[in-house]
């Protein structure tokens, strides 16, 4: 990671600059045509702000995962370029414009630093002080039997709910229901960090292996690298600049997992089987959401995946905006439709019992539509924002078709009970 090389070089320049605002204060005012030919207050509050901004940079080197830093430093940065704008045009002075540029290309160069940060295990919530909450999830499914296996493990740090938790459900249609285990405990008890994202007692997850230990439940399963990486279904630019408060991501896309599962007195042992892992964070409370998720086996081709999220997008100030995003890897290379062109051009809408999309996953186009497997379905409360409650329902026996096209590309793809689907009605 190159972040923190580049944070301590930004935290050199902020400091040297700072340096030359206390001692050649005569040649920068005459340079700049100020009246005042000796040291003023602009250049002492100037100089002060870059001890500050160098301070934020050395600590963001330090730890590049520290989100007050970098909202601060991209504050700062952002309210100086429009300071300059709004100079320039008061005072019909074009020199301001050249701080506007400057301070503009910092800031971008900034946010794609802070968006570049990503460990794939590495828990939010150690970097996080206040409201929390965070979530992390390994699902897997047997090719020949269609058996699903779904693991949670989740903290909440929001107001008066605060709680760590495990999840386990086994999803087999010739059982006829869900079988489920949950159990909870004090948020303080989980714990992360570099080496492990989440450890609740004899449970954990680290990469390549999620574990289970508890009377209702248990698990150990291990897989190898992942075939299709990561995917990041959050905006670059609202997450780099902070403006995005949550966020979701498929830490491995694609993976071959075996182990052994027991819910209750039903054991399930996977070998090889697809799986995933996913991630999601947020500062408050969902406000409901639809998220689908299926791995297309073909024979003699590489495997197809393809996600979908459409959920209420919290964003600072408590502002909130709709937002679809998408993820596909078809023949071996990765489609994103991420971002706010992608959300804005998406169509994403829930007719009865039916979600019908369009998205545009780079020079690709992803149509289809996905259903709940009502009977199958596994019902949990989850926590709104201020205190609102919601129910989510998880499938991982649902429908779902994809019609893809591009310039040559052309693939139809749909299963009728191997599609992970999720229902989350709005918090209220």
């Amino acid at each position: 990671m190159q972040t923190p090389r580049l944070m301590r070089a930004y935290g050199l320049v902020f400091l040297a600059t700072g340096l030359v605002f206390l001692v050649a204060a005569v040649p920068l005012n005459s340079l700049l045509g100020l009246p005042n030919g000796g040291h003023g207050l602009w250049l002492g509050l100037a100089g002060s702000l870059m001890a500050v901004l160098a301070y934020l940079s050395f600590l963001i080197a330090s730890d590049p995962f520290l989100d007050a830093p970098w909202d601060l430093i991209l504050l700062s940065k952002a309210v100086s370029s429009l300071l300059f704008v709004v100079f320039a045009v008061l005072d019909r002075d074009p020199r301001f414009l050249l701080g506007a540029v400057v301070d503009s290309a910092i800031f971008i160069h900034l946010a794609m630093l802070r968006a570049g940060v990503h460990v794939p295990y590495r828990s939010r919530a150690a970097a996080r002080v206040g409201s929390f909450h965070e979530g992390w999830f390994v699902m897997a499914q047997d090719r020949d039997s269609g058996r699903g296996f779904w693991a949670r493990y989740g903290l909440s740090r929001l107001p008066g709910r605060e709680r760590a938790e495990c999840r386990a459900v086994i999803f087999d249609k010739s059982v006829g229901a869900p079988l489920v285990a949950r159990w909870e405990r004090p948020a303080g008890e989980a714990v992360s960090g570099d080496a492990v994202a989440y450890r609740l007692g004899e449970s954990f997850l680290v990469d390549g292996r999620s574990v289970g230990r508890d009377a209702d439940a248990s698990w150990d399963l291990t897989w190898n690298a992942s075939s299709a990486g990561a995917l990041r279904l959050v905006s670059p630019v609202l997450s780099g600049t902070g403006l995005l408060c949550a966020g979701y991501e498929a830490v491995e896309g694609l993976i071959r997992l075996s182990g052994a599962v027991r819910v209750g007195d039903r054991s399930v042992r996977f070998q090889d089987a697809a799986a995933g892992v996913g991630h999601l964070w947020g500062v408050r409370g969902a406000r409901g959401w639809r998220w689908a998720r299926a791995v297309f086996e073909r024979p003699g081709s590489s495997s197809t995946v393809f996600e979908i999220l459409t959920a209420t997008a919290p964003l600072a100030a408590g502002l909130e905006i709709p937002m679809t995003a998408a993820y596909l890897v078809h023949d071996g290379l990765r489609y994103p439709a991420v971002g706010l062109i992608a959300a804005l051009t998406a169509r994403s809408v829930l007719d009865g019992k039916t979600w019908g999309f369009r998205v545009s996953c780079g020079e690709l186009s992803v149509e289809g539509e996905c259903r709940l497997d009502e009977a199958m379905a596994v019902g949990f409360p989850y926590d709104g924002p201020s205190g609102a409650k919601g129910t989510c329902r998880t499938s991982m026996t649902g429908a779902m078709k994809l019609r893809i096209r591009g310039e040559g590309t052309s693939a139809d793809l749909s299963t009728e009970d191997r599609a992970i689907v999720e229902f989350a009605e709005p918090a209220r």
